[in-house]
């Protein structure tokens, strides 16, 4: 016969301090929430991202992460423009966060970083074995010596691009409010009609440099370019025809007097709340707008309209975009003391629910993209993501083909002026012609790479500048890893 008793009540003959230590230690062995009232430490993990509109699914996650382990999440939002300063003052002063993104972090700055020792691998314990899951994983992108450091959340088909405009200004320049401005002359046509009683046609975040160069680069690609680099060669392509094209149609915004004064003092951010203020018809983003506007700027986000593409020159069966194969998106910190509690936070980012959740937020669509019809999402983010699948392909990558390639990475030091600084020097007047100033940027580009690769072979890297040739590169496809 047995009687029934609370599995909480000391037992006879035990001491109150003696049952205490025993649940506390059954708490940390076991990491079960009823534990956690008991527990006089509380782990904080540091994080600091620039995902605003992800900020509630997150907040959820960590919610409930604390409400069943003695943890929680301290979050600090970063702004894209200045991040990635704040994480160099952070790291040299020994006070990086314990996870953390890397704002534009292409696989050259996620490598050069690596190799100066900003993070430190996943815990033993992080799962990642769905099959969309497991080709997202990849020496040099999200692993490093064989062990995974981080894994991406978003998709790879995506770009910064699209054209974002109020549906009314649009359909009072005589344009079709549920298709957007398709050309360049399209846009600039828009961008006159709009430029009137105080208002501009678009408004660009000059002050931003890596969005511009984002901007940039995919307006180059929709004209014809693969990239920053001509896979046919593996040189560098900034002053060729295409990306000179999409210079002149980004200063003809300018020439008209259709573009916004303030966009020289402008980041993202606040060139789109200038946007959404009406002081301007359009304004270039991401997929990520039809996010922020659903949480910032509610009332408008339904008289808000996107084009379903990348306004392209010319013919759309040629226009295209290309992005690479992903890196990650969150790394653990080689500073943090708790990686295993921060994998387990990690490890909630890679549910069914999660991607639901992720596309809800609308930010950048999620690694899997069926979760976006399963989702409750605007009909501006559906659109923008499903016309990703028509024309966004992706584009060969060195470190796919080759891992030691991450050696030259590691060793590539930045070239200035950059890409977003030549822009801001081409809408200052401080150049006539950019032709020399984007060939020269392109020559300084291969002679690093070309530096960087007799410093990587010396140090024992079997690499070569063959590693950037892709023969089997065709505009309009996707590289698969059968063209390798």
């Amino acid at each position: 016969m047995s009687t029934s008793r609370n599995p909480m009540a000391p037992a006879s003959g035990v001491s109150r301090r003696a049952l205490l230590q025993g649940m506390a230690a059954f708490g940390a062995a076991a990491g079960l929430g009823p534990m956690r009232a008991f527990a006089q430490d509380v782990t904080t993990i540091k994080w600091w991202d620039i995902f605003q509109p992800l900020i509630p699914l997150h907040q959820k996650i960590w919610d409930e992460f604390a409400a069943s382990h003695p943890a929680k999440v301290e979050y600090t939002p970063g702004n894209p423009s200045d991040m990635m300063q704040s994480l160099q003052l952070a790291f040299r002063s020994n006070q990086l966060p314990d996870v953390f993104n890397v704002p534009n972090g292409n696989v050259a700055t996620v490598n050069s970083l690596q190799a100066a020792g900003w993070f430190q691998p996943l815990a033993d314990s992080f799962i990642f074995d769905k099959p969309f899951q497991k080709e997202a994983l990849a020496e040099g992108f999200t692993s490093f010596g064989g062990k995974p450091y981080t894994f991406p959340i978003f998709a790879i088909r995506q770009n910064s691009t699209s054209l974002w405009f109020f549906k009314a200004g649009l359909e009072a320049a005589g344009m079709d409010p549920e298709v957007g401005p398709a050309t360049w002359d399209d846009a600039r046509k828009a961008a006159l009609a709009g430029t009137k009683d105080g208002k501009y046609g678009l408004i660009l975040p000059l002050q931003f440099g890596d969005r511009m160069k984002a901007h940039f680069t995919d307006l180059a690609q929709i004209a014809g370019a693969a990239g920053e680099i001509d896979w046919k060669t593996g040189n560098y392509a900034h002053a060729s025809q295409p990306f000179l094209d999409a210079l002149e149609f980004l200063m003809s915004f300018q020439k008209d007097g259709s573009l916004h004064p303030g966009s020289s003092s402008v980041d993202a951010r606040q060139g789109r709340a200038r946007w959404v203020a009406g002081e301007s018809l359009m304004f270039f983003d991401g997929p990520w707008n039809s996010g922020v506007l659903n949480g910032s700027f509610k009332d408008q986000i339904d008289l808000i309209g996107v084009t379903a593409q990348v306004p392209y020159p010319g013919d759309k069966s040629t226009a295209f975009t290309y992005r690479p194969p992903n890196g990650g998106t969150f790394y653990i910190s080689s500073q943090s003391q708790h990686p295993d509690v921060a994998t387990q936070i990690l490890q909630m980012l890679t549910t069914d629910d999660y991607y639901v959740g992720l596309a809800e937020r609308m930010d950048q669509p999620p690694l899997d993209p069926g979760a976006v019809e399963r989702a409750n999402v605007h009909p501006a983010y559906k659109k923008v993501v499903t016309g990703y699948q028509d024309y966004v392909r992706i584009a060969p990558d060195p470190l796919a083909r080759n891992a030691a390639v991450s050696a030259v990475y590691s060793e590539m030091r930045d070239v200035t002026p950059g890409l977003g600084e030549i822009i801001q020097g081409a809408f200052s007047g401080a150049f006539s012609d950019p032709k020399p100033i984007l060939q020269q940027y392109a020559d300084q580009m291969s002679k690093e790479r070309d530096r960087a690769i007799e410093v990587a072979k010396s140090k024992g890297a079997e690499v070569s500048l063959d590693n950037w040739v892709f023969d089997a590169w065709k505009p309009g496809e996707d590289f698969t890893a059968d063209k390798y």
